[in-house]
């Protein structure tokens, strides 16, 4: 048995990456690969269209502008640690997030909460092309992002957000270029976020729902002690602990896990909201 590639094509060969029609026995396949500094990042789909992480992150800096946002790390709002850069890539540089903030804020429980979209790619097929809102307290604190692939599951689609996710494949194009109105739209549905967040802040947390959390597929190192700790768990009065109290101090231990990556801090906010879900009732 043979694996071998056919010609090399270098329409992206300014970010180092080349993709290559896959050849096996001599015989060509649907497939073809994905190579970057001379390393197979993926095997994809011959219909696959590549879109390079710097590309993304461009076309999010000028919709973003457009839309009247700013690169996350222009953000004049208060900072909890601040970022050098509103790129955010995975350590194999395979998928970038593009963070853009709105510079106006909302009142949660007498709280200020921002939001944001992030644009999101990568180019190993593990992630398509798309945006979705976030939201923060103080930047870099307590960050969570609401909308990225995945959240179909989470969201009632007829009463909550949004978030927008195309594959890499031909109709690709048409929806880079009207990514400008596709962050408006996603922006849009940022005080549907907000309201569902007052919800949680009127409704008290529940064994029911406890239990549900406990039940699910979060890391035991992003619930609070009062959940894993059997002492505190039978003291823990429910009549003083809300929603929204619950949902902050686990999106808070999801944001602050030094141990993660963004890709799993992605999974936990996806299972989190499959729990408690961002859904206007």
């Amino acid at each position: 048995m043979e694996i071998s590639f056919g010609k090399l094509d270098g329409t992206w060969q300014q970010y180092s990456l080349i993709q290559a029609p896959l050849f096996f026995n001599g015989k060509d396949t649907c497939f073809k690969g994905i190579i970057r500094k001379d390393q197979i990042v993926s095997i994809v789909h011959r219909g696959y269209e590549l879109l390079p992480n710097e590309e993304a992150v461009k076309l999010g800096d000028e919709a973003a502008t457009m839309a009247g946002l700013v690169p996350f790390d222009e953000f004049t709002g208060e900072w909890f640690v601040r970022m050098g850069d509103h790129v955010i890539y995975d350590k194999e540089y395979r998928r970038v997030h593009a963070l853009y903030a709105a510079n106006e804020h909302y009142e949660v429980n007498c709280e200020k909460m921002h939001v944001g979209v992030g644009v999101h790619n990568s180019i190993d097929g593990t992630l398509g092309f798309g945006c979705g809102i976030f939201t923060f307290r103080h930047a870099c604190a307590n960050m969570v992002f609401a909308g990225m692939r995945g959240y179909e599951q989470a969201f009632d689609q007829r009463k909550t957000i949004e978030y927008v996710y195309k594959r890499h494949t031909v109709s690709l194009s048409p929806f880079k270029q009207n990514l400008k109105n596709t962050i408006l739209a996603v922006m849009d549905k940022a005080t549907d976020v907000i309201r569902s967040y007052n919800l949680m802040a009127q409704e008290k947390a529940t064994e029911e729902l406890i239990k549900k959390i406990k039940r699910s597929r979060l890391s035991q190192k992003v619930l609070p002690e009062y959940l894993t700790a059997e002492e505190q768990t039978a003291s823990l009065d429910l009549e003083a602990l809300t929603e929204w109290q619950l949902y902050n101090d686990i999106t808070e231990r999801i944001w602050h896990n030094a141990k993660t990556g963004l890709k799993s801090k992605t999974f936990q906010f996806k299972t989190l909201h499959a729990v408690m879900p961002l859904a206007v009732k």
